[in-house]
């Protein structure tokens, strides 16, 4: 019995002990990564860092056993990081600043709290290292941002590499999802490599300097294996760019000249003033455009820059409000009379005062049954000074032209200064610009990867060549903040996963060519009223891996991700010790 006892106490004493974390030591490692991350960012926007950022968050998975409330510490620096990224989001409006601002980045922080649960399910229960599971479900739960509640796909880990073109370039495989994975997958490595007292089963009869340097290695490998990549398709895509070479451009084929023009004109709302003072920046600055360029083929203009220049229809289930002061013939003669009055202002516009095509943001109302329908549309108005055809957003801002469940609590609208919220569109158009085909996207539309390389798709099967995408945006909801750069950073994105030129036009800034490798050829300066001509060309551009297949990638580790929760829960289930009984979680 005694040496029963004996055998016990020395086979239990063989085991080490799991090492454990107090909460002052979870709260020093939470919000260190989040404050590296939001370093990594702008405005400092010191990218580095981002390859390291999340090593303490990934610390607290490869720890054993955490204490009480950990995941709270964990939501709190999810929060802090976010609040801070998105600090221009509530500039525009005190109702987006004290309600906007903090519920969007409330639902974001969720995202940190569950990487941390999921990935150390995964990591403890299923045995699976640290350097895939961590990446997997980063991946996934990235990808599911981007889809619920419509999507918000702002400020992705990959996108910290934007200025590191080499980098990025693997996203016209994979999208941005594929940097962000190879940026987690590398600081888990070196997080793995950090000496335990608990080592991996797999590595356990395995010296750990072996280990280390190991690990460290891969890492090192995996980053030199991206850059490269990345140096090769950049030297590939340089004999491309703008389709100069002969294999997908057209030597008879004729460029086209587009101007972008850029006020600066920051929102107010309550100033009665605000609509026409834009539209006479705009217009002045466009007289200067034409001038100092006489030979464009297009002008385009930022999105609702127009004022109270705007389209008027009627439905075809128009049916008059009730009661109206007057008939409702009365009503809708009003209606088509606001629209002739329209459509002659633009025909001064294009062919008597600028001489080009125009591009332009403004808004459609459309009279139907009782109601009235509110597009942010981009026109396309041609050489005679009539609408050729238009393009109306498809993808509204979550707080800034709807709110999430909205129409279920309707008074949230009385709070906030977009009325009712936005009329979404049905899909994508092509302007034709001479022979080059443009796809117009609006706003944050362009942050919706999945969303831009959709419309290319749809449109390429319908036989559009798409030779350049253009974004119309009005930022000046940010008063010049550091969202104008994380904006610009998903338009490079998009040009890169999509292999076609993006050019943007966006109030305050910050307007752009960007080139199909996610350079940019011209920028301007925020909030500075400017403009740019750029020169496209129509190409025969192949549809890229990522516009042909979308998000198989981030599918995919979504589904791993899920598996591997489930597969964590039934071990659970069976009856494993759990981590606060003395054994790794």
């Amino acid at each position: 019995m005694h040496a029963s006892e004996s055998s016990s106490k020395t086979s239990a004493s063989d085991q080490p002990a799991p090492s454990s974390l107090s909460w002052r030591a979870t709260l020093a490692l939470a919000m260190g990564s989040s404050l590296l991350l939001a370093a990594a960012f702008p405005p400092l926007n010191f990218y580095p860092l981002a390859w390291i950022a999340p090593i303490p968050w990934l610390l607290l998975i490869r720890t054993p056993v955490l204490p009480k409330r950990s995941y709270w510490i964990v939501y709190l620096s999810g929060l802090l990081f976010w609040l801070t990224v998105l600090y221009g989001v509530g500039n525009a409006h005190w109702a987006t600043r004290a309600f906007g601002w903090p519920v969007l980045c409330g639902y974001l922080a969720c995202y940190i709290p569950l990487f941390v649960a999921l990935s150390r399910t995964i990591v403890h229960r299923m045995h699976v290292p640290l350097a895939v599971a961590a990446p997997i479900v980063w991946t996934a739960l990235e990808y599911i941002r981007a889809y619920f509640v419509t999507g918000f796909s702002l400020a992705m880990l990959g996108h910290t590499q934007v200025d590191l073109l080499p980098m990025v370039q693997i996203a016209e495989m994979v999208g941005a999802y594929g940097v962000s994975f190879a940026m987690m997958m590398f600081a888990s490595l070196l997080t793995m490599s950090i000496p335990t007292v608990n080592q991996h089963p797999l590595t356990k009869h395995v010296p750990k300097w072996l280990c280390q340097t190991a690990l460290v290695l891969g890492a090192v490998i995996l980053g030199a294996g991206y850059y490269t990549y990345g140096l090769i398709e950049l030297k590939a895509q340089s004999k491309l760019d703008w389709g100069y070479r002969a294999d997908i451009h057209d030597e008879n084929a004729r460029s086209v000249r587009i101007g972008l023009v850029q006020g600066s004109i920051d929102t107010v709302f309550g100033d009665p003033t605000q609509s026409s003072r834009t539209y006479e920046q705009y217009a002045a600055l466009t007289d200067h455009l034409v001038k100092k360029h006489p030979d464009l083929d297009l002008v385009v203009w930022p999105e609702t820059t127009m004022g109270d220049h705007m389209v008027f229809e009627i439905g075809a289930d128009y049916a008059p409000p009730a009661n109206l002061p007057f008939t409702a013939d009365e009503h809708k003669q009003r209606i088509l009379a606001r629209a002739t009055g329209f459509n002659n202002f633009l025909h001064d516009l294009a062919v008597n005062r600028w001489k080009a095509p125009l591009l332009l943001g403004t808004s459609v109302l459309r009279y139907g049954d009782q109601r009235m329908d509110h597009f942010n549309t981009a026109i396309h108005v041609g050489h005679e000074g009539t609408i050729i055809n238009r393009y109306n957003k498809v993808h509204p801002v979550m707080f800034g032209e709807y709110v999430p469940f909205g129409e279920y609590v309707p008074f949230v609208y009385d709070w906030l200064p977009i009325g009712g919220g936005l009329t979404p569109g049905e899909g994508p158009v092509v302007v034709d610009v001479d022979g080059v085909s443009i796809v117009p996207c609006i706003c944050f539309e362009n942050t919706v990867p999945q969303l831009v390389a959709g419309q290319v798709r749809q449109l390429h099967a319908e036989g559009h060549d798409v030779d350049a995408l253009v974004t119309l945006t009005n930022d000046g909801w940010f008063w010049g903040s550091s969202i104008l750069d994380l904006h610009l950073t998903c338009a490079r994105f998009r040009a890169i996963e999509n292999r076609r030129p993006m050019l943007v036009a966006a109030n305050t800034g910050i307007s752009a060519v960007i080139n199909p490798s996610g350079h940019l050829s011209q920028y301007t300066p925020v909030r500075k009223t400017t403009y740019l001509a750029a020169e496209i060309f129509p190409t025969n551009r192949p549809l890229t891996h990522y516009t042909r297949y979308g998000d198989w990638f981030a599918g995919s580790c979504l589904i791993l991700m899920v598996v591997g929760a489930i597969g964590g829960w039934i071990v659970r289930a069976r009856g494993r010790p759990s981590p606060r009984s003395g054994a790794p979680a």
